[in-house]
């Protein structure tokens, strides 16, 4: 008799108390080793086995749905100031990076084991396309900067300038934000605990409805 609900190796759900090999993979399901489940295989393993590919590029999709819809619903708290502009874009994207969750929790993570390897590719996925986004924006920003100054004379009166401008500014010194460097580091904290509580969402819901 076999008295589990999911195959310990491809996690395919087992309708069938009487079956012995997973109708899926063939895994004998009452070997005595049928307690080793897939959490025994490396990190990147479990992330290859549990995750799948086109429900991660699916969520992104409903990632830049609710970028848009939450745009328009936290727009005007920005508008009677409420908020200013680096907490509108800070809750438009949690508020998108936690619905993009719930899907990939919802269509992704068949029992808890699911859990931890879709959200680490989640969370990895939307770091790294927020640092690609990071170095196309400096390294376009560099491209025009350096193109810009290419056109421009350096002559002695620009040295001149800017020593004395030097000499005129080294007493200045400009003062540090310490709010705005707050809110980038709640930010960066805020976005996985936002993304772990979508995911974990969407299997609660997978799971109990």
């Amino acid at each position: 008799m076999v008295d589990l609900k999911f195959c310990p190796k491809c996690g395919s759900e087992i309708s069938d108390d009487d079956v012995e090999f997973c109708t899926e993979c063939g895994f004998n399901l009452s070997a005595p080793n049928k307690q080793v489940n897939a959490n025994s295989n490396g990190f990147f393993d479990n992330l290859i086995e549990k995750t799948s590919f086109p429900i991660i590029v699916f969520s992104f999709i409903i990632f830049g749905v609710f970028l848009f819809v939450g745009s328009i619903f936290w727009s005007p708290f920005m508008a009677n100031g409420s908020i200013d502009l680096i907490t509108y874009l800070m809750l438009v994207i949690v508020f998108s990076v936690f619905f993009g969750g719930i899907f990939l929790g919802h269509n992704s993570c068949k029992d808890e084991s699911y859990l931890i390897p879709n959200f680490s590719m989640y969370l990895g996925s939307i770091f790294a396309v927020v640092l690609c986004g990071i170095g196309l924006i400096f390294t376009f920003l560099m491209g025009i900067i350096s193109a810009i100054s290419s056109f421009l004379p350096s002559g002695s009166s620009g040295s001149s300038y800017s020593g004395s401008y030097q000499t005129s500014t080294s007493s200045y010194m400009p003062s540090v934000d310490l709010s705005f460097i707050f809110k980038v580091i709640l930010f960066i904290l805020i976005i996985p605990v936002a993304a772990y509580l979508g995911v974990y969402l969407g299997y609660l819901l997978r799971k109990n409805i």
